[in-house]
């Protein structure tokens, strides 16, 4: 996938850039123009446009496919990633009867892989375009205990909470590099489930965030995992049990 992103949607001479780079990189599946005219550091704007292909990639995680659009996040080591998402899914010990809350869930992948040893998984994604693509990947692996919800984590989770009174057995949190925020760690330690699954790509705020749910939870384990070799960076799964 190539995105374009430009502060107007019109882009000169547009059909000669996409026959060039599709010619010179035959791999390119699509192109995508990204609309962004705010200037602030955030890279990606509000608005994507397919000039070619469909505006989405494939890529097969496990035995599940996924489509990958413009503004999802994707792990990129996939051979690693279905060891991370495994031993998160072995970690949490997970039963036939558990409802699950999937938090910062992206595109669905942990979700998703989760699924078939639960009753019920919600997810929960602030960001539209990847919550349209969780919804079509469940779609194409024929998924139907789960639902994905598009909003912030706060005001979903409590209108699961307290409005329609579902309760989850396990939460899966996979947040990014700056870890939870305060409101997140604070509904986390009012739901109370009996496991929390904390997947970080940054151990310096998992370690931030420990000290605060220690409060209610035991630290059971953190075993890290290797997705960027040559690099400082790890991912850690962390399990913490309700004391």
């Amino acid at each position: 996938m190539c995105v374009l992103v430009l502060t107007d949607e019109k882009l000169p001479k547009e059909d000669e850039l996409k026959d060039l780079l599709i010619t010179k990189f035959p791999n390119i599946k699509t192109i995508v123009k990204n609309i962004n005219k705010k200037n602030t550091n955030v890279v990606l704007g509000d608005k994507s446009i397919a000039i070619y292909g469909s505006g989405y990639i494939q890529d097969k995680l496990g035995e599940y496919v996924f489509n990958i659009s413009a503004k999802s996040f994707y792990q990129i080591n996939p051979v690693q990633t279905e060891k991370l998402y495994n031993l998160a899914i072995k970690s949490a010990e997970l039963d036939k009867e558990d409802v699950v809350f999937d938090l910062y869930c992206g595109i669905g992948t942990i979700g998703i892989f989760t699924s078939k040893y639960v009753k019920m998984v919600y997810g929960i994604e602030i960001v539209e375009e990847a919550v349209e693509d969780a919804k079509e990947n469940a779609k194409i692996n024929n998924i139907e205990n789960i639902k994905f919800i598009a909003g912030d984590v706060e005001k979903v989770l409590n209108e699961l909470l307290n409005t329609k009174k579902i309760k989850p057995d396990v939460v899966f949190v996979d947040p990014p590099r700056k870890g939870l925020d305060k409101i997140s760690i604070a509904n986390l330690l009012k739901v109370k489930p009996e496991k929390l699954i904390y997947i970080s790509c940054n151990p310096s705020s998992l370690v931030r965030d420990l000290k605060d749910l220690e409060e209610k939870y035991e630290i059971k384990s953190i075993t890290p995992v290797d997705l960027f070799p040559f690099t400082s960076h790890v991912e850690c799964v962390c399990v913490l049990e309700l004391k």
